[in-house]
């Protein structure tokens, strides 16, 4: 493909005018025509409890524009982080991403966790590589340096990074007050615990605990997806394409009776990437099926209630489907009035 060739070494020499040849114009031409065929990355497909991989073959090969991450503000375009070259790379065999294996992602792997899997390439690489990248939120900031929480927001955390290895990254913050905004961060520590920190410069952000936020690495990359390591550090299992992930297994967010609007946390169930989530609400024993959602505590945004049929199906005496956006913040409220034996499952997210 032209946009291997692109930009052409010669264009970045001397002073003043340059000389362009016939070929380079026909390598601008074809260029720009390619570029219309890479409508979407190649999405990273589950292979095991460990694993994910890019497919590829001679014939097949999977394409990559190295352009960043999406915005978190307008959904389609891309925000840079250490672009320095030409952005295209192409691999014409599968490329792997295994979380137990060392150099395969930033710092150690923790259990209830979100990944982001980078395509990354060097300026002096013809391929791209996998490599993971942990989601992060904010538990509190005191001096432009941010302690981290862990992604169910329960208690702070540390990801066993080198220490100042994250240095001269960016930092996009994904929810909060300050979406939408990247701080250039100068310092990490090392702890591998609860007390992991990163610091940053420029204007402080404002942050709230809960907020969540991305690292950019400081290198060519490109966001392929997400993927969550479970409570027992496995990989959920899940198809990814086109924007929309499923999990093999729904994913059991909430069980139980809930007396009115009740704010839950997607954190485990949905990335903060997710703009909705879609799953089902079921209920056991002859009981209604119950859910109310809504995004302001007040007013329910989505309904479903029915009766139970007379025998139980695959489990459940009744269960309706549902699909609802996912707020800043990645939290919605809900309720059952109150009602016993109530299941709430996420069956997957688009991005």
């Amino acid at each position: 493909m032209s946009l291997m060739y692109l930009p052409q070494a010669k264009w970045g020499s001397g002073t003043g005018r340059q000389v362009i040849l016939k070929g380079d114009f026909a390598k601008l031409e074809a260029a720009v025509l390619e570029g219309f065929e890479l409508t979407r990355p190649p999405a990273p497909e589950y292979v095991d409890s460990a694993t994910v991989q890019v497919k590829a073959t001679a014939d097949c090969k999977a394409g990559v524009m190295l352009c960043g991450f999406p915005s978190p503000l307008a959904r389609g375009q891309w925000v840079a982080g250490g672009l320095s070259d030409g952005r295209y790379r192409e691999n014409a065999a599968p490329v792997s991403l295994n979380l137990a294996t060392a150099g395969h992602l930033w710092g150690s792997e923790k259990a209830n966790q979100w990944y982001a899997v980078y395509a990354i390439a060097a300026a002096s690489d013809a391929i791209f590589a996998l490599k993971a990248m942990p989601v992060l939120r904010v538990a509190s900031q005191d001096s432009q340096v941010i302690t981290l929480r862990n992604n169910a927001n329960g208690a702070n955390i540390g990801y066993g990074f080198t220490a100042n290895e994250l240095a001269g990254a960016g930092l996009l913050i994904l929810s909060g007050a300050s979406r939408g905004l990247i701080r250039n961060l100068i310092a990490n520590n090392d702890d591998n615990a609860t007390a992991g920190t990163l610091t940053y410069g420029g204007t402080a952000l404002s942050l709230a605990q809960g907020d969540w936020g991305i690292v950019l690495p400081s290198t060519n990359f490109l966001y392929l997806g997400m993927m969550l390591n479970d409570a027992d550090s496995n990989l959920a299992p899940f198809y990814q394409e086109a924007g929309f992930t499923s999990y093999r297994s729904p994913r059991q967010l909430f069980a139980g009776p809930i007396n009115g609007y009740t704010l839950m946390d997607l954190g485990l169930a949905a990335p903060p990437t997710a703009c909705r989530v879609e799953g089902y609400a079921a209920a056991a024993n002859g009981y209604d099926v119950k859910l109310a959602v809504s995004y302001d505590g007040a007013n329910p945004a989505l309904v479903v209630h029915a009766l139970p049929p007379a025998t139980v199906f695959q489990g459940e005496r009744g269960a309706i489907p549902f699909a609802c956006r996912v707020p800043d913040g990645g939290r919605v409220y809900l309720n059952n009035d109150n009602t016993a034996n109530q299941a709430v499952k996420i069956t997957g997210w688009r991005e």
